[in-house]
């Protein structure tokens, strides 16, 4: 077993050249969240905010808080297991959560839909999502080294994950066409049970020098301590900073596609559950095209500045998406946002890796998904009532634009710096 103190003291032995076969680590990882997406976006779209909306004729305020209660679990999850991960690394703490999520979708699936029912299932898929989600952004710097590898990794991953993003709310809408809605969470469960398969032989093959030891060592990777040290470190390190506000940022509009995209498909575009299922997957097919051109961009060209483009065509996307009640401009809306998010997601991902030190990465990468997740929270709150005032369409496309913006200005103000900072050296 290897030992590195963090991606950059292991990527200087890496190439960006002749990399070899993946492993079957890397395969396993690859299958994991692939399986993980496909379930969890099935049941969202149909189980979840379908059900919701459809079955039990919600308005706004109730998919809002099913929503926010989700998001909320989802940034608390992503928070306490950065430390977990750090201390027993990511497939123990993955094992622990898909057994969790089996037992749900299970139980989900055996029940009729109700109120009460979809917000323990909205408790549990958060908690669940936040955890596999920070895992599986940690896993490939124990799997993998160098940042080509990291690059060719998490492309793949994005890329198969992706068609399974798209393949998930296809199953799911076919299944809710036949049967009743609940039966997409049995789906879920299969698709889980083949997740722990693949994850119970993904070994670690890197293992960070630990700090520290006893309590010290304890007291670091305690859940509010180790938050506040995934803070720390990010918020000290210029690009963790910015790559942590620019998507605290975007993701804040993206609160109100939460509350509000079911309500734009049923009022908006007039159509029925199943349409929300095949837009997700347009968008998933784009994300899958998306990341795939993304494997074949060279190392040096994964960076800061490609990451604020990449959030900047996410807004134009998503302007494009709800502007109009066009089904087939909305169709090409989400899959240009799809495209754009198949760059994003990997991108976002390497970076925090590469920058940051290993024994610290679950940690990190916890508060930057902790903050990511969290920036929807208020929006939720708020996007009903705005809804109310102004319609859900406008509201919409004022989110959009407003990750558009975002993802803009943030990359005039880094040029900007940088011409400032080359000035200063030449003089």
């Amino acid at each position: 077993m290897r030992t590195a103190k963090g991606v950059d003291s292991v990527g200087k032995q890496a190439s960006d050249n002749g990399l070899g076969a993946l492993t079957a680590g890397e395969k396993r990882l690859i299958a994991l969240e692939s399986l993980q997406w496909c379930a969890v976006n099935a049941v969202y779209f149909l189980g979840l905010i379908g059900a919701a909306t459809y079955e039990l004729g919600g308005n706004a305020f109730l998919v809002a808080a099913i929503t926010l209660v989700r998001n909320l679990c989802n940034s608390l999850a992503n928070a306490a297991s950065g430390p977990v991960i750090d201390r027993i690394g990511p497939r123990k703490t993955a094992l622990a959560t898909l057994y969790a999520m089996l037992a749900m979708s299970i139980f989900m699936g055996i029940v009729p839909p109700s109120v009460p029912t979809l917000m323990f299932a909205a408790v549990m898929m958060g908690l669940g999502g936040g955890s596999i989600n920070t895992c599986t952004r940690t896993y490939p710097v124990y799997l993998t080294r160098g940042k080509a590898g990291l690059a060719r990794l998490n492309g793949l991953m994005v890329f198969y994950s992706n068609i399974a993003y798209a393949a998930g709310p296809i199953a799911g809408g076919v299944l809710a066409g036949f049967f009743p809605t609940r039966v997409v969470f049995l789906f879920m469960a299969v698709c889980l049970v083949g997740a722990i398969r693949v994850t119970w032989d993904c070994r670690e093959t890197v293992t960070p020098e630990r700090e520290g030891s006893g309590k010290q060592k304890d007291d670091k990777l305690g859940m509010v301590s180790g938050v506040i040290e995934g803070a720390r470190v990010t918020m000290r390190t210029h690009d963790l900073r910015l790559i942590f506000v620019s998507g605290f940022l975007g993701f804040f509009a993206f609160g109100a596609f939460d509350s509000l995209e079911s309500l734009f498909y049923r009022d908006v575009l007039a159509v029925d559950v199943v349409w929300m299922g095949i837009l997700s997957a347009i968008s998933g097919f784009g994300m899958a095209i998306g990341s795939y051109i993304f494997t074949k961009i060279p190392a040096r060209k994964i960076d800061i500045p490609l990451l604020l483009a990449t959030l900047m065509f996410v807004g134009i996307g998503s302007m494009i998406y709800v502007g109009t009640n066009i089904l087939v401009v909305a169709i090409a809306g989400q899959f240009i946002n799809g495209l754009a998010w198949g760059f994003m997601e990997p991108t976002q991902a390497i970076l925090v890796q590469e920058r940051t030190p290993m024994t610290h990465l679950g940690r990190v990468m916890g508060f930057v998904r902790l903050g990511l997740n969290s920036a929807g929270v208020i929006p939720l709150a708020v996007a009903p009532f705005l809804a109310e005032a102004f319609g859900v369409q406008r509201v919409l496309f004022g989110a959009s634009c407003i990750i558009a913006l975002v993802g803009g200005f943030s990359s005039i103000m880094r040029s900007g710096r940088l011409r400032v900072r080359r000035t200063q050296v030449k003089e």
